[in-house]
């Protein structure tokens, strides 16, 4: 969200980990914290899921279509999950530069270009140094493409290009590694604008438990312009584009997958239906680099489980409804961390770039918008932020209601560690917010956990521990800052009215005592307020001009 340029000069954190509920855990800033269950159902062929966005009676001003927009229930059909074929049942067709030879009657081979037209399951082994395999069925008919050992390049198109089919499965051979790439520019050759290396026009289902590299030169990785759906399979990206793209939606059940992406590592935009344009990911391994953001939908991102590693972007994860109900997810961004967003009817093309973003769409300061339909919701999982700009930035609503969040603010006071346009509770979980001052945000007063938060006139150094702790000394929570930072919340369920904590940060304490379930208020627009340690109630921190 935008907001105004600081004149301070900041520098910041980037944190790590623990709290109980009474006792005190030391985390280094890349251990996992407290590892608790994610919402990984281990059933994949009907998947049903238990929506955990938020229960909190202050967000009841929210309809249903701004918590979440996604049915898991039938995402996943059997046949995406098993990756099975019955070798004996398949046509076989073995690819050689000039000699691609098969015996199937729905294929046809024009040189390096290998058609199929008609429905059923097709093996395919050997190499091609500049071909393609184009798939163009009837609307109707499914087709199993099954990759065992294949390398397929094409300088100047799609290496698999799905013209019509009802749905193309992709399935990786046990055991094999495949390669597609593409080397240079992509030439039209029909109405579609092939700009990938996969390429569908319908949709997309990749599984198995083999192993498929992609490069692409010039374009992105895989593109559905439907639904894309990932179950299984390993996966090495890396694209000038978007790393996978599904129009319509991406659904990830389960894989291993390393991006490499000029642009987002995971996108899925649709301007032409507001209700799609989502990503939601069951399980799996992410490590992404991009260029844009890791994560981008038009809609909503859901996060049930598995371990997401954005480790390099612009922001981390972007949507106009952000739920995470489980996994690890450890982002490293120039701006924001999470954001949530409603582009809806905007200008979203599908080769937005970081200075489009910055100009476009808030990565630069100045505004204060605000929009009822934006919002997050953490209900679960561990979630560690560095970022540049805001960790967690809203336009509308922010709920937690469970797992762990810590956030490594940014050093520049322009940018809060919390940013909500609307309004932020708490309900349950761990919150460790730390950053710069000047625009240093608390959760707001409908929240049902208490939550302190503290500004102090001097700038804390790079690896101090926030240490909080109860009136008996135990410690609630202990975590390492990486960034200098002279403000931070905090919020754990041992945090109750009337109780009495002591807030270390650095050398310096502050004894804060509750009266009610907010010690200090911050509004985003104005200074959190900078004070000298001592005993506060809970109350708003004073102004800086009240310092002499």
């Amino acid at each position: 969200m935008k907001k105004y340029i600081s004149i301070i000069l900041a520098l910041c954190l980037t944190g790590m980990t623990a709290c109980g509920s009474s006792k005190a855990s030391d985390v280094s800033n890349t251990d996992t914290v407290s590892v608790e269950e994610d919402a990984k159902n281990e059933n994949t062929e009907n998947i049903e899921t238990d929506k955990k966005t938020d229960d909190n009676e202050s967000t009841s001003d929210i309809s249903d279509s701004d918590k979440t927009i996604i049915n898991t229930t039938d995402i996943f059909s059997k046949r995406d999950t098993s990756g099975s074929f019955e070798e004996s049942e398949c046509e076989k067709i073995t690819l050689v530069d000039g000699m691609s030879a098969t015996t199937a009657d729905g294929v046809n081979i024009t040189g390096d270009t290998i058609t199929i037209k008609k429905e059923g399951n097709y093996i395919l082994t050997g190499a091609l140094a500049d071909g393609s395999i184009i798939v163009d069925a009837d609307e109707n008919e499914k087709i199993q493409l099954i990759f065992n050992g294949i390398n397929i390049n094409n300088n100047t198109s799609a290496a698999i290009y799905i013209k019509s089919a009802d749905k193309v499965f992709i399935t990786l051979a046990e055991g094999t590694k495949n390669s597609l790439s593409n080397g240079g520019e992509f030439v039209q050759i029909d109405d579609n604008n092939i700009d990938s290396v996969i390429y569908s026009k319908d949709d997309l289902s990749l599984n198995g438990t083999g192993e498929l590299t992609i490069k692409s030169l010039y374009g992105h990785g895989i593109v559905s312009k439907d639904d894309l759906v990932i179950a299984s399979g390993i996966y090495n990206i890396e694209t000038t584009e978007h790393g996978i793209s599904g129009k319509d939606s991406v659904a990830i059940a389960d894989g291993v997958f390393n991006i490499k992406a000029e642009k987002d590592a995971i996108h899925s935009i649709n301007n032409d239906d507001t209700e799609k344009g989502w990503v939601y990911i069951k399980a799996g391994e992410f490590n992404f680099e991009a260029g844009s953001d890791g994560i981008s939908a038009l809609n909503e991102i859901l996060i049930e489980g598995g371990k997401v590693n954005i480790s390099n972007c612009y922001e981390g994860i972007e949507a106009r409804l952000i739920n995470i109900a489980g996994g690890e997810i450890d982002i490293t961004s120039k701006d924001d961390g999470l954001n949530a967003t409603d582009k809806r009817g905007q200008d979203n093309t599908d080769s937005i770039t970081t200075e489009d973003k910055q100009g476009r769409f808030g990565g630069g300061k100045g505004g204060m918008d605000t929009q009822e339909t934006a919002n997050i919701c953490i209900s679960g999982g561990i979630i560690n932020i560095n970022a540049e700009g805001d960790g967690l930035d809203t336009n509308g609503y922010a709920t937690v209601s469970g797992g762990e969040l810590y956030i490594t603010g940014s050093s520049n006071g322009g940018n809060g560690a919390l940013d909500y346009g609307i309004d932020a509770t708490i309900t349950g979980g761990i919150v460790v917010a730390a950053g710069q001052s000047q625009m240093a945000q608390n959760f707001g007063k409908e929240s049902t956990q208490g939550s302190i938060l503290v500004n102090t006139s001097i700038q804390q150094n790079a690896g101090s521990d926030i240490i909080l702790s109860d009136n008996e000394d135990n410690v609630l929570i202990r975590w390492t800052m990486n960034k200098k930072f002279n403000s931070v919340v905090i919020s754990c369920p041992d945090i109750v009215d009337k109780g009495v904590y002591t807030v270390k940060l650095g050398e310096n304490t502050e004894q804060v005592t509750m009266d009610g379930l907010l010690y200090g208020e911050g509004d985003g627009g104005f200074p959190g307020g900078m004070h000298d340690f001592g005993e506060r109630r809970g109350v708003k921190p004073p102004q800086p001009q009240d310092f002499h």
